[in-house]
């Protein structure tokens, strides 16, 4: 027979008063850090922006003083302690254009059907090399696989196949993508460590013409390649244009790679306090850099 034994006779021994002391002083300490650290952040931010304001106000070309425009934009956003972080779900993410695969359109009637299959495998080999898993070890392949579709499909399709929004012209637009992404790639310190870049100016060339391709074709920022534009931004030294491009378009973008580049944003713009906060939002929502 089984032995049931009351609840009223098994009682919890109440925490001994030195340990809820304990509790409570930790509870305390930490609000007071926060605190702490918050008052700090504030007044580094002020003083920021009083720095910035000078900036613009001394700025002697209107590029310059936009730069600064930006930064102090961000920066008046910002609450410390408060940093949002990607939303989880975006409605207008559905709303993007998809790359659409050569393999499930019908071919047109102007393309011979020796070249469209051409055209199609080549696509299917791009896409097999091109993942965000391989892509910074399948750079070599991805440059050139994208390089020779891109010239393919240029000559193969008439003008009226490479204007938007025919889905033939996003293949072309999403090809030309993947190709200067996979240039921009080349400057990650992990991979020029592997593949220095022997001819600065050769390489510059090259990434800006195939930027300039892309948005020839698509004739304004297209939130579908809106890394890549935030990348020339970057790279051109205007980090506060990329911060606030970045913002006004996270909801097009992937949760990670908006937390991840908000925060090397903040990194590269030396900018400590609200570099450590996005640090932690991107940590905390369960990325790393692996």
């Amino acid at each position: 027979m089984a032995i049931c034994c009351p609840s009223r006779l098994i009682r919890k021994r109440p925490a001994p008063t030195s340990l809820l002391a304990v509790i409570f002083a930790a509870i305390a300490i930490s609000v007071t850090n926060t605190c702490a650290d918050e008052s700090a952040a504030e007044s580094w931010r002020s003083e920021q922006l009083r720095i910035i304001a000078g900036k613009i106000r001394d700025a002697e070309a209107d590029d310059e003083r936009w730069e600064y425009v930006a930064r102090q934009a961000w920066l008046r956003r910002w609450e410390p302690g408060r940093m949002t972080s990607a939303p989880a779900c975006s409605k207008a993410k559905a709303k993007l254009v998809e790359e659409p695969l050569l393999s499930e359109l019908s071919r047109p009637v102007e393309i011979a059907p020796d070249d469209w299959q051409q055209l199609t495998a080549l696509q299917a080999a791009l896409l097999e090399v091109d993942t965000d898993q391989d892509r910074k070890e399948n750079l070599r392949e991805i440059i050139a696989a994208a390089k020779q579709l891109e010239q393919r499909l240029a000559n193969k399709f008439p003008a009226a196949l490479q204007e938007l929004p025919a889905p033939t012209a996003w293949v072309l637009a999403y090809t030309r993508y993947r190709h200067g992404r996979a240039l921009a790639y080349r400057e990650l310190p992990v991979v020029h460590e592997r593949w220095p870049i022997l001819n600065p100016v050769s390489y510059e060339q090259q990434l800006l013409a195939a930027y300039q391709r892309l948005l020839d074709q698509t004739k304004f920022v297209r939130p579908e390649f809106i890394l890549l534009e935030d990348r020339i931004l970057r790279r051109a030294g205007k980090k506060g244009r990329a911060l606030e491009l970045l913002e006004a378009n996270q909801e097009w973008i992937e949760p990670k790679w908006y937390l991840k580049k908000r925060r090397d944003l903040l990194f590269e713009l030396g900018w400590e306090p609200p570099y450590e906060e996005a640090a932690r939002r991107y940590l905390n929502a369960g990325y790393d850099d692996d």
